[in-house]
């Protein structure tokens, strides 16, 4: 016989509200619930930003042509479709607005996919809004040394990006992308693709607190080249010694590196200021205005191995980070 103490008898209703008339037994439920009930609908959980539900749209593919509006062709697609543009040559004005997943690549073997940017200075030709998961491939990209190739927003980026890049040229801007303070991707990807003639590259070091904050996980570079890129090849900064973040993760491998880093304050090719795994092998160094390609952290899992450097300085290890806070 149940036991009726404790006011027990005065629940009128298990967990998920099935009547306790006929079988008041002991515990939570009475039975299994034949819907699901209000607790499970994971709608009233997280931010509103995160979407608990996959979308179960079906993907289309948008083509465009010569001539046409590509930010109208970006807007009408959604999340997860994917935009073919003909071969030609694209001029841009303003920048491309990516908050979707989104791959953008040539719709034909056919000629070459040139898109020119004339934006204002300062401005990326693709715009990394919270949630954009961008793949570009097949493309080249120009400027006119002034403006961004890829950036982050400057404010609000409310949830991660993703970034990757394959097969292209990108040539003749300021920076090829600049990751705004707070913004933060998952993945950025590089591969097979030429980087030339920029005043910058990767700048991922907004993090100015030195409070163990960085701008992005994980950082895969293969078989690209970089070539004249002034200062900044690839900054990825992660200040401070908050053991108990993660740290990030940076692999350059199978790429060449060529009179780049004249500029460079430091005087260090790549910079991976408390980035905990890092891993540069074989890459090619030549004629790069730097003293150092790279200084590494041996306390943690920075690696190099079968590089070849000519005229560019030397990779260095060091077991321990200099400090610039004293707690």
């Amino acid at each position: 016989k149940v036991y009726t103490g404790f006011g027990f008898d005065q629940f009128k209703t298990d967990i998920f509200g099935t009547s306790r008339k006929d079988n008041n037994s002991i515990g939570a439920l009475t039975g299994y619930p034949t819907i699901a009930p209000p607790i499970l609908d994971r709608s009233n959980y997280g931010p509103d930003w995160y979407k608990t539900e996959e979308s179960k749209n079906s993907l289309s593919i948008h083509t465009a042509k010569e001539g046409e509006d590509i930010a109208r062709v970006i807007a009408r697609a959604k999340d997860g479709d994917t935009i073919e543009l003909m071969a030609g040559d694209y001029t841009i004005s303003s920048s491309l607005k990516i908050d979707k997943s989104l791959t953008i690549l040539p719709g034909s073997t056919d000629g070459k996919v040139n898109l020119k940017y004339t934006g204002p200075a300062a401005t990326p030709l693709f715009e990394m809004n919270p949630e954009a998961k961008l793949t570009i491939r097949g493309f080249h990209l120009t400027g006119d040394n002034s403006q961004y190739a890829f950036a982050s927003l400057k404010e609000n980026m409310s949830s991660l990006y993703n970034l990757t890049i394959e097969n292209c040229e990108v040539e003749n801007f300021n920076y090829i992308l600049k990751a705004y303070k707070y913004s933060f991707s998952e993945h950025i990807n590089l591969t097979n693709s030429i980087f030339k003639n920029c005043m910058n590259g990767l700048e991922l070091s907004e993090e100015i607190e030195d409070k163990g904050e960085y701008n992005a996980e994980n950082i895969m570079i293969d078989a690209c080249t970089f070539d004249g890129i002034e200062a900044n090849v690839i900054d990825y900064y992660r200040g401070g010694y908050d053991e108990s973040t993660v740290g990030g993760n940076l692999s350059v491998t199978n790429s060449t590196f060529t009179n780049s880093g004249a500029k460079e304050k430091n005087g260090i090719l790549l910079n991976t200021y408390g980035i905990i795994n890092v891993n540069i092998s074989s890459n090619t160094f030549i004629n790069n205005s730097v003293q150092q390609i790279a200084l590494l952290w041996g306390a943690k899992n920075n690696t190099h191995s079968n590089n070849n450097i000519t005229n560019s300085g030397k990779i260095v290890v060091e077991e321990n980070l200099k400090l610039k806070t004293f707690y």
